[in-house]
This record gives structure tokens, sequence and C-alpha cells, in this order.
């Protein structure tokens, strides 16, 4: 049996001590990571297609950083305003408010690369005679 010592309790004493004082505090750490997260999902935007449509490949062009409102048409010609199914005449009249609200509204017409182009025509022509000035179709871009 051993018997300890004072100097061996003071010894043990001072190590508990230097290990307490090499703890690591990482809660302001986590408030850190934790702003970095939030600021990086509000600075992103997280846009995903609503409607599978197989864009037509162009060689040129050029990326649109502005906020569009999205009209699709997929490979049978159905409507699509904002990734929701509608008729002509329904989208004609969301696109009167649409306008009236905003002139200088910017549209992105996706249509597949399928899709007949007389039924392009007529879209372009149909978002003309609601007063749409600034259109955009989209396409893929070579990598």
């Amino acid at each position: 049996m051993q018997i300890l010592t004072g100097e061996f309790l003071l010894s043990v004493q001072k190590i508990l001590i230097f290990r307490a004082r090499l703890q690591i505090h990482i809660t302001s750490l986590i408030d850190v990571i934790f702003m970095l997260v939030i600021f990086f999902m509000i600075g992103s935007t997280f846009e995903k297609p609503a409607l599978a449509v197989s864009l037509p490949k162009a060689s040129s062009g050029e990326v649109m950083r502005q906020q569009m409102r999205t009209v699709s048409l997929d490979r049978e010609g159905v409507l699509y305003l904002a990734g929701e199914r509608i008729e002509e005449e329904a989208l004609k009249q969301r696109l009167r408010a649409y306008t009236q609200e905003e002139p200088d509204m910017q549209i992105a017409l996706d249509c597949d690369g399928a899709l007949a182009f007389q039924r392009v025509t007529e879209i372009m022509d149909l978002l003309t005679a609601v007063g749409v000035r600034h259109v955009a179709i989209r396409h893929e871009f070579p990598r």
C-alpha cells in the first residue's frame, strides 16, 4: 500500500488545473458557423426547374442574372406559368395584370427542343399581344 503524500496530491491538483485551462470553448465558434450558414442560405438562390423541359442547345447567348417570370412549353405544347399548368386565356389575363404592375417585366420562355417552332411562334405572339416587351428564350450552353 502506498501512502499519498502532500506533494503527490499537489501535483495531481496542478495537472487538473492545467487540463481545465486547456479546454476549448466552442460556443462562440458555433455561433459564427451558424451565422455563416444563414448568410449563405439567404444569399443563395435555389432555382429548380418546376418542369422537365429538354432545352434546345445553342453555341452563343448570354446568362441573364435578373429575376424573370417563367413561361414553359413542354413537348406536347402545354403551357405552364411558374411551373403551374395554365390555359392560354388564363395566361393572357395573368400576364396583362403583371404588365400593368411592372411594364418592363421580363419573361423567360422555356421550350422543349422537340417542340414545333409554330407553337413557339404562337406563344411569342401571345406575349407580345399582352404587352410583354422583353422575352428571353432559355437554352443550354455548351459545356
